[in-house]
C-alpha cells in the first residue's frame, strides 16, 4: 500500500517540481511559497494511504500502525524529490550552480561585503547549487517535512477507542 501511494504522489511531486523549474519559480521570490505545495501534496498522498489502510482493517488503525505508513510514503516521496534534484541540476541545467552563485556575488555587493566575503559567499552558493547538494538539501527538507506531515495524519486519523491492535 505504502509503495503504491509513495511512488503515485512522488511521480506528481516530481512533475509538479518539473513545471516549478520550467517556470522558474525556484530561483525567484515565488519559490519560497511553492515549496508549500510540495508539502501539501505529500500530506494528500500520505492521508490516502492511510486511510485505505485503515478500510482495509475494519476501519481500524492504531497511532503506530497509521504513523508508519505515512512516513514509509514520505520516505520514498523524498527520495524521488532527491533523485529529480540530482537530474535537474546535473543534466537539465548544470549552469545553475554558477548563475546562482553570480546572483549572491550581486546581492552581496549590494551589501557592500568584502572581496574575502564576497568569495565565500560565492563558494557557500556553488556548494549549496551543486547537484550533491541540492539533493541534500531537497531530501533533508522532505524528510523533515515529512516527519511532521506523518505525525498530522497519525494523529488525526488513529482509531479512537481504546485497545486497538496494530492493524
Amino acid at each position: 500500500m505504502e509503495l503504491k501511494y509513495g511512488a503515485l504522489t512522488g511521480m506528481v511531486c516530481m512533475i509538479f517540481r518539473a513545471f516549478e523549474f520550467y517556470m522558474g519559480w525556484p530561483d525567484s521570490e515565488l519559490g519560497q511559497y511553492s515549496e508549500y505545495i510540495g508539502i501539501l501534496l505529500m500530506a494528500i498522498g500520505a492521508y490516502l494511504c492511510v486511510v485505505e489502510t485503515r478500510k482495509l482493517n475494519n476501519d481500524k488503525i492504531n497511532f503506530g500502525k497509521a504513523f508508519y505508513s505515512a512516513i514509509v510514503v514520505c520516505f520514498i516521496i523524498s527520495i524521488m524529490i532527491g533523485a529529480h534534484a540530482f537530474v535537474y541540476n546535473s543534466s537539465v541545467d548544470p549552469d545553475r550552480k554558477e548563475r546562482m552563485a553570480q546572483y549572491y556575488r550581486e546581492e552581496s555587493i549590494k551589501e557592500k561585503k568584502t572581496e574575502g566575503e564576497l568569495e565565500q559567499v560565492e563558494e557557500n552558493a556553488r556548494t549549496y547549487f551543486s547537484p550533491m547538494g541540492q539533493v541534500t538539501a531537497e531530501t533533508g527538507n522532505a524528510m523533515i517535512a515529512g516527519l511532521f506531515v506523518s505525525l498530522v495524519i497519525a494523529a488525526f486519523t488513529r482509531s479512537k477507542e481504546k485497545g486497538v491492535e496494530p492493524g
